[in-house]
Order: structure tokens, then sequence, then C-alpha cells
């Protein structure tokens, strides 16, 4: 099973290590399970003192990245589309990261309740809670 933590979960597990819910990273990252993308990273390092950054972006810019091709943008740009005709409103960066996950076929890890209206429309996208439940997509 590969994993794409969100932002959420790197944050708990920057924060806390292994005391907290992000704190089974530590086994899948042994297991060359976890994935990250280019908006999780881009989030982190934006929240991170300067002094942090470099560090945070060798580590986690090593990791297997889930890369999204022109294609992906696109449907990026539908799914927001058809959320939006909905009434239902969600932030690109976290339609950017749920694509990146599906194309990656991972399991997206997240404390992000967002991602559930997302999967409504997004065929294919695995949740994985913090509080542990897993969803798969309908």
């Amino acid at each position: 099973m590969r994993v794409l933590p969100d932002t959420s979960i790197w944050v708990d597990y920057l924060r806390r290590g292994a005391s907290g819910p992000g704190g089974e990273l530590d086994g899948l990252l042994e297991r060359d399970s976890v994935l990250v993308c280019g908006p999780v990273l881009a989030e982190l390092l934006a929240g991170a003192p300067p002094e942090r950054r470099d560090e945070l972006w060798l580590a986690l810019g090593s990791l297997p990245w889930a890369e999204l091709d022109h294609a992906a943008w696109r449907q990026v740009g539908e799914l927001a589309n058809d959320l939006r005709r909905t009434g239902t409103s969600v932030a690109l960066t976290d339609l950017v990261i749920a694509v990146a996950c599906v194309r990656a076929e991972a399991t997206l890890w997240t404390g992000d309740r967002d991602f559930e209206r997302i999967r409504r429309a997004l065929p294919g996208l695995e949740l994985q809670l913090v509080s542990g439940r897993s969803s798969a997509a309908d």
C-alpha cells in the first residue's frame, strides 16, 4: 500500500513525532510506502521557519513523488468546475493533492474532512482518515 500523507499529517508528525496520529509514518517510511506531492511540500515549506526549509526540502523532496501531467491538470480544473456546479467549494490545492493521489494509485492519509466531499466527485480517491477509519471511493 502506498500512502500520500497530506499536510496535516506531516505537520503533526514534525511537531509530535511518533506520539501523535502521524506517528505511523515511521513504519511507512521504513517500508518505502510514502509519497509526496508538490502542493503538500509547498504548504510545509510555507509554514516552516527559514532555518528549517533546507532540511525539510532534502528530507521530503527525496521521497517518491506523485507527479501531475497535462491530463491531470485538466482533471483538476474539470473537477473544480463539477464541484462548484453542485455548490461544493473546496480549495484548489486540495483538489490537486486528491488528483495526484489518485493518479499515483495511493491512499490519501488526511485529517481534513474536505477530502470526503472531493471523494464524492473523484472516483478512485481512497482516504485514510486520522480517526483511523478507511473510506474507499464509492
